[in-house]
């Protein structure tokens, strides 16, 4: 079934990341002309108050040649403007951030530098006096400075500048080219050029402002990635349901999440500054840093066991290399993972698949795999291969019950390991047929037949000893065949035949019968198998 990705178009994809630059783009444009704006209102009383303080120098300097209702108009106009940007600047400042983002601060502000400019432009024009060359000097400086005082706190944006300094300077060069005078011309000329110079100049540092702004707000917003991405690890690190750790280049842990600490049961001071690659630290978890520092990435899996610790914690752990942004390595970090619940799930599944749910002994599967381990072994296999079937098993499960029958088949069971040596395997194949196999890898051939003998006796004596059963004793005997066995002469099939033709020997030999294989059984087993198989055709 395909995921949803693959069925996305290209043209849907493209779309897609289209649609995601727009959107970026678009919240950094904004952000911009947010700081942008942010700088303009930025302590705008400064040049504001400076600016009121220089018309009143200035009305002071042309009192003595320009009327006093000009004068204080002029001045009162000069105050007015002033006390409204300062008052739209104190509304500015007191909004939330959101709010303050918003284009109209923009054109508000815009508003009061242009309304600011005509007031000092109306100076130019009405406090001009042609006939007192000093006072239209100090005229002329006023304005000038005024001019460059706004280029220089204006240029944030540089057509809100020219919006102020243009009212200015304009009504002041058409007095002086109204003049007509070869000196008038010339000033004329002169602030023509200056106006040049401060349009170039409010170009360049509108420029330099922006890229500072812009670099500002690039390396917040790395910031605030950089803040998120650690706030997303710190999280993952913290909450993880996985066992997680630092180590730097000389193997010592830096730090670990709580995870790690439940799954070993220990407190942090005992893992914090702990060498993974002292010698008396586990040379496989050594190996695994080691392999991570000096290849990039290292592996564990085992049984881990804490110094002074009784018992160990199954673990399976990924080690990885860590580089700075300089690609000098660092560290590492390790991811844990705890095994002791999947290791019991294993064991618990080993056994349901490999031993008999009521006599816990292992079943044909289990018996057969052993087999086959023994005869592909290059140490020949030798010994006695035994099947044994109960008597009048089927009867006592008719008579006394299946409860009775497989409380019988585990106490057959119970006797029969006890009969098992070192090297000794037992199983229950199915119903009431269990098998044996018993090695005697050292002794002779001669001696093989008298151990498979008296093992054999013994274990029929085991057996048919009574069994209690639902408060009463009962007799219950086996049918034992059994056959010499020798890997590096027969494979292991051959050896099972065998041992269950001599066990169909004995159960026909009537109950309570013991028989070792001999070559001459069969025929006579094939014989009796073509007997009971000649009605059916």
């Amino acid at each position: 079934m395909p995921n949803a990705s693959s069925t996305v178009p290209p043209t849907a994809a493209a779309s897609g990341l289209r649609s995601d630059f727009r959107r970026d783009h678009y919240v950094t444009l904004k952000r911009l002309r947010s700081e942008k704006v942010r700088l303009l209102y930025d302590k705008l009383w400064q040049p504001v108050l400076t600016s009121v303080i220089a018309a009143m120098l200035l009305v002071a300097a042309l009192w003595p040649v320009v009327s006093t209702g000009i004068l204080l108009g002029w001045l009162a106009a000069v105050i007015v403007v002033s006390a409204v940007r300062l008052g739209i600047a104190y509304r500015y400042h007191q909004l939330p951030v959101r709010q303050q983002q918003r284009q109209r601060w923009l054109w508000r502000f815009t508003a009061g530098a242009i309304a600011g400019g005509c007031v000092w432009g109306a100076g130019s024009w009405l406090l001009f006096t042609p006939e007192h060359s000093s006072q239209v000097a100090a005229l002329s400086i006023v304005m000038a400075g005024i001019t460059a005082g706004g280029v220089t706190t204006l240029s944030a944006v540089w057509w809100v500048a020219l919006g102020f300094v243009l009212p200015i300077l304009l009504p002041l060069f058409m007095r002086f080219i109204w003049l007509g005078t070869p000196l008038a011309m010339l000033i004329g000329v002169v602030l023509v050029l200056f106006l040049g110079l401060i349009f170039v100049a409010s170009r360049r540092f509108s420029c330099i402002i922006h890229d500072n702004i812009a670099l500002r707000v690039s390396m917040a917003a790395r910031e605030s990635m950089l803040l998120e991405s650690e706030n997303r690890y710190r999280s993952i690190f913290n909450h993880s349901p996985l066992g997680m750790l630092h180590f730097d280049c000389d193997g010592k842990i830096t730090d670990c999440n709580d995870k790690l600490l439940i799954i070993l049961g220990v407190e942090r001071g005992q893992m914090m500054g702990y060498n993974m690659l002292v010698p008396s630290a586990d040379q496989a978890v050594a190996k695994g840093v080691r392999d991570a520092l000096s290849r990039g990435t290292g592996y564990y899996e085992g049984t881990y066991v804490l110094p002074k610790a009784e018992q160990g914690t199954p673990l399976r752990v990924f080690f990885n290399a860590v580089h700075s942004a300089g690609e000098e390595q660092v560290g590492g970090v390790a991811i844990i993972e705890d095994f002791t619940e999947r290791k019991r799930y294993e064991a618990i599944i080993y056994r349901q698949a490999y031993y008999d749910a009521l006599t816990d002994m292992p079943n044909r599967r289990l018996f057969i795999e052993r087999l086959e381990v023994l005869w592909r072994s290059q140490t020949p296999c030798r010994g006695m291969l035994m099947f044994m079937d109960l008597d009048r098993f089927k009867l006592i499960n008719d008579t006394l019950g299946h409860a009775a029958g497989d409380d019988l088949l585990v106490q057959v069971a119970r006797r029969l390991n006890s009969c098992l040596g070192d090297n000794d395997t037992a199983a229950r194949l199915s119903g009431d047929e269990f098998v044996l196999l018993a090695r005697f890898d050292d002794a002779s051939d001669s001696a093989i037949k008298t151990h498979a003998a008296t093992y054999a006796e013994r274990v029929q004596q085991a057996l048919s000893a009574p069994y209690q059963l639902e408060s009463r004793w009962v007799d219950v005997t086996p049918s034992i065949g059994y056959t010499c066995i020798d890997s590096a002469e027969c494979d292991h099939e051959e050896a099972l035949k065998q041992a269950d033709i001599a066990m169909y020997r004995a159960k026909s030999a009537g109950r309570d019968r013991m028989c070792r294989y001999q070559a001459e059984m069969r025929d006579d087993f094939q014989r009796d198998a073509e007997r009971d198989i000649a009605p059916y055709h």
